[in-house]
């Protein structure tokens, strides 16, 4: 394995927001001052502490002097910020299904969060400008605070912002020119499962982004993020491919980590991640996190193709109608089954555009919040409005593959097209009493494979057991198989007839 040299970062020191350009005057600037401060915090407010906690950051961060006491303060911020931190992902990992939008205490500690980062580099741009080399533990911290306002957007299916990624970066190389990037980070400085060194927060995010966390659901990421931390020693950046799993990394910060490892070319600015070991721990580890191995497997894959889309996509611009949730969805086609053209009844569809297609799917925009909120694997049904009233209903059934949300509750889906048909049924019998009172579901029939899927509630399922589902007009006695997948407590199950 050869490894990449030392490469020296460009010009300039890190870039972060610029200075005041005069005190303000409700600036804290001595240590006793803000330590009193803080005790009067109303933490059990969260949203409330936190809005003040950054105003006050803020106008640390950005005073024009802040003297040689800006570490230890902020060492005091770190605090409280990290109590608010563990509040957040408290409640995320009670909601690790759903595209649930960021609230008033998230976006303020994202901003906390990178806000405390600026602060470490604005120390290491000054050690910088001093001929000083900026001490490991700053960058740390300022690397471990920003990976940690990206996890928190990755979970709610935001954008990589590409200043943050590119920070991160400009980090990762200052350390790796400096030949610090390995050295280990005393404990003191770490939060439990964080990766010892720079290389290995740097690592942990950009193999979290080469799987496109918009395609999975939130907690799949966090168990591939959580697995990865325990494993970067693994990871390693060479000048030139080595072997065949081998992924592009473009150290120009132009393209982001999954664009370059795409379309990567060789060149002065691109440099590989190898993951051959990485690859084969996963494939050793019995406890290793599903998916995390064929999703890299792919992305492998599809470098060597000479086409990665089968279906090239078609501009579109349609305006259409979305609904999800499996009993309206169930409402929704039965009416269509019975010869209505409008909504069943309480049925509620998402106004949406339609802005490209392809053979196997399209993509959306819409307009969130969305209550319930959207998740990636979720079957909805998609209509294009009438021309005319009383005209035929025109749309598909499918399945959200990818989920991209914005700061401004825009929201993208990519959808992918059911194959064959889905038709309305309800469970009768005695394994309806296991659907707790929602004996609705969908009966995909794909006529090319001859293979039968059921969207039920979780509830429902027993391996082998058998029930009966009946349309309005066939009574189809199945028989339950595999359990595929589950997503917001639907559960996707393969079954067959069951003439017995």
């Amino acid at each position: 394995m050869v490894n990449a040299p030392s490469i020296q970062p460009k010009p300039g020191q890190f870039k972060i927001p610029s200075a005041a350009v005069a005190r303000h005057p409700a600036a804290m600037l001595a240590p006793r001052e803000v330590r009193h401060w803080l005790d009067g915090l109303p933490m059990a407010n969260p949203p409330r502490a936190a809005q003040l906690l950054l105003q006050q950051l803020r106008l640390l961060v950005r005073d024009p002097h802040p003297g040689q006491r800006l570490g230890t303060l902020l060492q005091l911020y770190q605090a409280p910020i990290e109590q608010l931190l563990e509040m957040v992902n408290e409640r995320l990992q009670g909601n690790l299904d759903s595209a649930m939008p960021l609230d008033q205490l998230e976006y303020s500690l994202l901003d906390l969060l990178s806000e405390l980062a600026f602060g470490h580099l604005r120390i290491a741009n000054a050690s910088l400008a001093a001929g000083k080399p900026a001490t490991v533990e700053t960058l740390y911290q300022a690397m471990r605070l920003l990976e940690s306002a990206s996890n928190i957007e990755r979970l709610r299916y935001f954008r990589l912002a590409p200043d943050y990624w590119q920070l991160l970066l400009s980090i990762y190389l200052h350390a790796e020119a400096r030949q610090s990037a390995d050295q280990m980070v005393d404990a003191s400085q770490r939060s439990d499962g964080d990766p010892t060194t720079i290389q290995g927060l740097f690592f942990r995010t950009l193999v979290i982004s080469l799987c496109d966390p918009h395609q999975h659901r939130p907690e799949q990421v966090q168990s591939w993020h959580r697995w990865t931390g325990q494993h970067t020693g693994s990871l390693e950046s060479t000048v030139l491919p080595q072997g065949p799993f081998a992924v592009p990394l473009d150290i120009s910060g132009a393209l982001p980590p999954l664009a370059a490892a795409r379309r990567g070319k060789p060149g002065p600015d691109m440099r590989y991640l190898a993951l051959d070991r990485f690859l084969q721990e996963l494939r050793d580890d019995p406890e290793a996190p599903p998916g995390l191995y064929v999703t890299l497997s792919d992305l492998i894959k599809g470098r060597k193709s000479s086409e990665q889309r089968q279906n090239p996509r078609q501009p579109r611009n349609h305006p259409f109608r979305l609904m999800h949730g499996l009993c309206v969805i169930h409402g929704r086609l039965e009416a269509l089954v019975l010869g209505s053209s409008t909504g069943g009844p309480g049925i509620e569809a998402v106004p949406c555009r339609q802005v490209n297609q392809s053979k196997s799917g399209a993509a959306f925009h819409l307009q969130g919040p969305l209550n319930p909120p959207l998740a990636v694997g979720e079957s909805v049904l998609l209509e294009a409005e009438a021309l005319s009233p009383g005209g035929a209903a025109v749309g598909f059934a499918g399945r959200i593959r990818r989920l991209v949300s914005s700061g401004d509750q825009q929201i993208e889906i990519g959808v992918e097209k059911l194959a064959g048909r889905l038709i309305p049924v309800t469970i009768t019998g005695s394994a309806a009493e296991r659907a707790r009172a929602q004996p609705q579901a969908l009966l995909q029939q794909d006529v090319t494979t001859g293979r039968y899927i059921l969207v039920a509630p979780r509830t429902l399922y027993r391996e082998g057991d058998s029930l009966v589902a009946e349309s309005s007009h066939a009574r189809h006695a199945l028989r339950m198989g595999e359990l595929i997948e589950v997503v917001q407590h639907t559960a996707y199950i393969a079954v067959e007839n069951d003439d017995t």
